[in-house]
């Protein structure tokens, strides 16, 4: 699965819904989003903290986006409140679109969603792991699925990530997390190497900004 980080922003803004439309075209299977709370209250579509929702997709118009669509998406979540987690819950539900729509984010942010599991059974809680090698000494909450890899648009978070983690470990940590139930993204891949880097070890659910590349990697048939 191919899994468009904020849309495919090349000629559109990021998480628009003109970038998601993009992505679909160019052979995206899913798409990635971040949702916030902004500072007038209102939820939001952005990565970056807002100081009022004017001018941004709201939380309605991007469940009324899903609700047109035959897809997965993902929505990172920005901040750990009940308020933010239940109001994406409720969308959830009212389109019972748990098995297409997902909550992702790092641990500070995915406290709330870890914990109301409990209440939400059907709800696809995924994480985002900073350490996934910490995996062999203390075993990750348990949740529908972690993210593994890097950003390539952070400055050598790809290099720092590969010195940690080789192939051959990456392929070990892969299968660690199946058999404690978890599926298994990588990412942020954007350049052939990194999306193969993924396949090889066996993963090909890859979040990343380069669809048309990786549509080439994972779709097309090889090229001799």
């Amino acid at each position: 699965m191919i899994i468009a980080h904020r849309g495919y922003a090349q000629e559109h803004p990021q998480n628009s819904f003109a970038a998601f439309d993009a992505a679909f075209r160019a052979g995206a299977d899913a798409i990635e989003t971040d949702v916030r709370v902004a500072r007038d209250g209102r939820i939001v579509v952005s990565h970056d903290p807002v100081k009022t929702s004017q001018g941004l997709p709201s939380l309605d118009e991007l469940f009324e986006y899903i609700a047109q669509k035959d897809a997965s998406f993902f929505l990172e979540l920005k901040d750990a409140s009940p308020e933010l987690l239940g109001s994406a819950a409720k969308r959830i539900s009212s389109l019972d679109a748990w098995e297409r729509v997902h909550v992702i984010g790092f641990a500070n942010n995915l406290k709330t969603a870890l914990a109301s599991q409990k209440h939400f059974p059907r709800l696809k809680v995924d994480q985002i792991l900073k350490l996934p090698s910490w995996a062999y000494v203390k075993r990750a909450a348990q949740s529908h699925a972690v993210y593994i890899g890097w950003l390539d648009e952070v400055r050598y978070s790809e290099r720092l990530f590969k010195s940690l983690v080789s192939p051959e470990r990456l392929k070990n940590l892969k299968a660690r997390f199946e058999e404690q139930g978890f599926k298994v993204y990588g990412g942020v891949a954007n350049r052939e190497d990194g999306i193969r880097y993924f396949q090889e070890a066996g993963i090909s659910d890859i979040f990343t900004d380069e669809v048309v590349t990786a549509v080439s990697c994972l779709k097309l048939p090889p090229q001799f």
